[in-house]
């Protein structure tokens, strides 16, 4: 879903009214939950139906998509950010990065509309950019963390975390969000098994 390009800032933002900064939040909490179920092209029809406002308190607020998508994907970047502090808070580098690879991939398979976003190579943003660059140090620090552990490949990198979060959130594309996964579901089941691949290979005596 490949969108304009942004339009330059023309002007600082001056604060919302309390009844209108209200409104905005009801309108994105909405916006939020609309996503995750039907995807990032719903309607603002549908939106404002969900948040129990009219069609034009949503343009009011959020004037086109690409700006009413910028704002769920700011929201997006403060989640990512407390899974990384999460996971680079824990002592035990396995458990941390699998709390953070599965936490990572949880957050697509839970939400079509990002699924959608971040699968698709046409879509640019500057929110998706911001989020990319808050998870990249996270995985690399994971990744340095086992390494030095002595347990995991030498070559693992950050970069191969990203891959495998991308690959366990594509695992259920054309399914309905998962709300609940279950600790001994098939989702679970696939992050042990790719997280597996990242242990150090024995090398043979012979």
């Amino acid at each position: 879903m490949a969108l304009p390009p942004e339009p330059p800032p023309t002007s600082a933002a001056r604060p919302l009214r309390r009844d209108a900064q209200r409104n905005r939040e009801v309108v994105l909490t909405a916006a939020r939950r609309m996503f995750a179920v039907h995807g990032a092209e719903c309607s603002f029809e549908d939106i404002a139906r969900e948040a129990g406002v009219g069609v034009g308190t949503v343009y009011r607020r959020f004037p086109d998509r690409r700006a009413l998508i910028e704002a769920i994907l700011e929201q997006r970047v403060d989640d990512v950010d407390a899974v990384a502090r999460e996971a680079l808070a824990a002592p035990d580098p396995w458990a941390a990065v699998r709390f953070f690879v599965g936490s990572a991939a949880r957050m697509q398979l839970e939400d079509r509309g990002l699924r959608e976003l971040l699968h698709d190579s046409g879509f640019v943003s500057a929110g998706l950019a911001v989020l990319r660059q808050r998870i990249a140090p996270a995985a690399e620090e994971l990744a340095l963390r086992l390494r030095s552990g002595g347990a995991a490949r030498p070559d693992l990198t950050g970069r191969d975390l990203l891959v495998l979060i991308r690959m366990l959130g594509s695992l259920a594309p054309d399914r309905p969000p998962l709300r609940v996964v279950e600790p001994d579901g098939e989702f679970e089941r696939y992050l042990d098994l790719v997280l597996a691949g990242l242990r150090r290979v024995p090398s043979g005596d012979g």
